[in-house]
């Protein structure tokens, strides 16, 4: 699978860096399968903005939407179940409208209409997920919340931005779950909030396709409740998806001799001009090799690195803590989203030696460190990087 996922990710970033440089060559080096403390600076490389972090503050429609969505491609029927008013809140108004189509047969017709119709299957089909829409569509159609909804007293009109949401979210967790190769709808918010827009024009109606009104406060509410069990489930992702990652590390650490040598052929192999991109631990490696070898000559692009958190801990093999960048060293560009939690900022320790660039790509972490690929700026800042 390690192989897979590296030939699938150069093959999205060759393909979305030659669509606006065809002269670009681009080669990889999958060094993964031959070779499978006090902060000395005080923690400056952790990109924060409020000397705290954390998985951000439920009251920022940014990171709301980003906390909804993560929900949901965890628990599709997530937002639907949070959605349904109990008898309580239902006699007391909260989201009951007088005088408008209650949701009950009105919205399942319109979904059956919605599974049924060749125009939405088509779209989905256009963002690779045609294996997943039919199912999706069974699993939300048969499902308790769904049928918590029909006999609420919520109007259709609010929920059904929820409904859509909700069968793009089990599509993406389907294809997720079948290891389906790396989706743009998954890994670029824009692209994915454009097609639930699309899907949501698509039924002919004018229903919003954003999070809003008594909706949006409830699912608010929720978030504001609950961000400390919401920081703990983020911390069970993060060792989670962080074990691969530790072992390469741990692996590197023991011994990352045959490992720099290997990307150093891989470099010199190359005719210049050349300019590296490496990712996560791919830049500690780089940092370590440059470092000593010098290649001036050659541009560095690092992409959710932990290399400036290493020098900080005086854990590189080729810089000490406090030393600065040889003269020899490539000149370097630090890529990071601040949501990634594998990722550090480079500028605070190293001076004008690097110059960080923050990209935003939507996603909660662990998938943030895998979207950069798919992030208009850091594709640009890439392409800025390439002779």
């Amino acid at each position: 699978m390690r192989k897979t996922s590296f030939d699938t990710t150069l093959d999205a970033i060759s393909r979305s860096l030659r669509a606006r440089r065809p002269d670009l060559t681009v080669h990889g080096c999958f060094w993964g399968g031959r070779h499978g403390s006090s902060l000395y600076a005080k923690g400056a490389s952790i990109p924060v903005a409020d000397g705290a972090r954390s998985a951000g503050s439920p009251e920022a429609p940014d990171d709301l939407d980003v906390m909804v969505w993560d929900r949901l491609q965890d628990d599709a029927l997530f937002e639907l179940r949070l959605l349904a008013p109990t008898d309580a809140s239902a006699s007391r108004g909260g989201g009951f409208h007088p005088g408008r189509e209650p949701a009950g047969g009105a919205l399942r017709s319109r979904y059956l209409r919605f599974a049924a119709s060749d125009a939405v299957e088509e779209l989905f089909s256009g963002v690779g997920l045609a294996g997943q829409f039919a199912d999706a569509c069974r699993t939300l159609a048969v499902s308790e919340a769904f049928g918590e909804l029909e006999v609420s007293g919520v109007a259709a009109a609010d929920v059904w931005p929820a409904v859509v949401r909700a069968t793009v979210a089990e599509a993406m967790r389907r294809a997720e779950q079948e290891d389906a190769p790396a989706l743009r709808v998954v890994h670029d918010r824009e692209f994915r909030d454009a097609f639930v827009k699309t899907l949501s024009q698509a039924t002919e109606d004018e229903y919003r396709s954003v999070i809003g009104g008594w909706a949006k406060q409830r699912i608010s509410t929720f978030f504001a409740n609950r961000t400390t069990s919401y920081v703990s489930r983020r911390r069970g992702a993060f060792t989670d998806s962080a074990s691969l990652v530790a072992g390469d590390i741990l692996l590197y650490q023991r011994d990352g001799k045959a490992i720099r040598s290997f990307v150093a052929e891989c470099v010199n192999a190359l005719e210049p001009p050349v300019t590296v991109i490496a990712h996560s631990l791919g830049g500690i490696i780089c940092l370590d090799l440059f470092a000593t070898a010098g290649r001036s000559d050659v541009r560095l692009v690092t992409v959710g690195t932990a290399a400036p958190l290493f020098w900080e801990l005086d854990a590189l093999w080729g810089l000490r803590a406090g030393a600065p960048l040889p003269s020899g060293f490539p000149e370097w560009i630090n890529i990071y989203d601040q949501r990634d939690f594998l990722a550090y900022v480079a500028a605070p320790v190293f001076g004008d030696r690097v110059r960080d660039v923050r990209v935003d790509t939507g996603m909660p972490f662990p998938r943030c460190h895998r979207a950069y690929w798919f992030n208009t700026r850091c594709r640009e800042t890439v392409l800025g990087a390439c002779p």
